[in-house]
């Protein structure tokens, strides 16, 4: 029997007062995120585990967002017993984009505010909310790779970020993991902004290669923004500078009454 917290990376806390969802981008999962604390001046920060990646590599990815936004939010409803937002960088964004939908629809606690880091809304073409097949930059995947094409960018990748090379044996299954994130993502093409009923906060980075800071903006018609522009490059998130854990902090406290509760 799966436990019942195979959605999250670590059992949640009672004592929060508000809880942010984490979501993956490409080719990760929860484990990206490690550096990050387990509480923000009370905000807790929960990453999610999302099915066929990590200690859930046995199970079948999704292949559609759709898909994942049924089942995702159905595995966090039973964490959904306080006020809360969700995070996403690059394809994260996109995804915690598509669960806040799904939540709204829901006889759910839906969500007090949606975080988007590095990402241009859903309803551009794919083409243009990533940097073209060829343009090198850290971090920057295609579909059109080839395997050992994106091998190497995720070697480079680990390896700027402090961490040991890519285990040989491991590799591989990583790739696999990888392209069908891509996969996934290239096809997914909603052809209008759908508004999400809480606030949002855009996350701009000063040496994002791929979207500049001002582009951020472009969420806007997804609801009211709150943007911020932080000094780092598109992968300055994961090692959860201190800039971006107060403004986590700061936005999402900003929506909850004296009470404790969404305003």
């Amino acid at each position: 029997m799966q436990r019942r917290d195979r959605w999250l990376a670590q059992p949640p806390r009672t004592t929060s007062s508000m809880r942010v969802f984490c979501l993956p981008f490409a080719g990760t999962g929860a484990g990206l995120l490690r550096q990050w604390p387990a509480q923000v001046d009370g905000v807790e920060l929960c990453r999610v585990q999302l099915p066929g990646r990590e200690s859930r590599i046995r199970e079948a990815p999704f292949g559609d967002f759709g898909a994942f936004a049924e089942e995702t939010a159905a595995g966090l409803a039973p964490y959904l017993d306080r006020p809360y937002a969700l995070f996403g960088h690059c394809m994260g964004a996109l995804l915690a984009h598509r669960l806040a939908v799904r939540l709204r629809e829901l006889p759910l606690r839906p969500p007090s505010r949606l975080v988007v880091s590095s990402s241009l809304p859903p309803h551009f073409p794919p083409d243009r909310r990533y940097r073209p097949a060829g343009a090198a930059a850290e971090g920057i995947y295609h579909p059109s790779m080839s395997d050992d094409e994106l091998a190497d960018e995720m070697r480079r990748v680990a390896r700027a970020q402090g961490q040991t090379d890519i285990a040989p044996e491991l590799l591989p299954l990583a790739v696999r993991v990888l392209r069908g994130d891509l996969d996934m993502c290239y096809k997914y093409a909603p052809m209008a902004p759908e508004p999400v009923s809480c606030p949002l906060t855009t996350i701009g980075w000063t040496r994002d290669p791929d979207i500049a800071p001002e582009d951020m903006a472009l969420w806007s018609a997804y609801g009211s923004v709150r943007h911020h522009t932080l000094e780092g490059d598109k992968l300055a998130f994961i090692r959860a500078p201190r800039t971006l854990m107060t403004t986590l902090a700061e936005d999402c406290l900003a929506v909850l009454d004296d009470s404790g509760e969404a305003t």
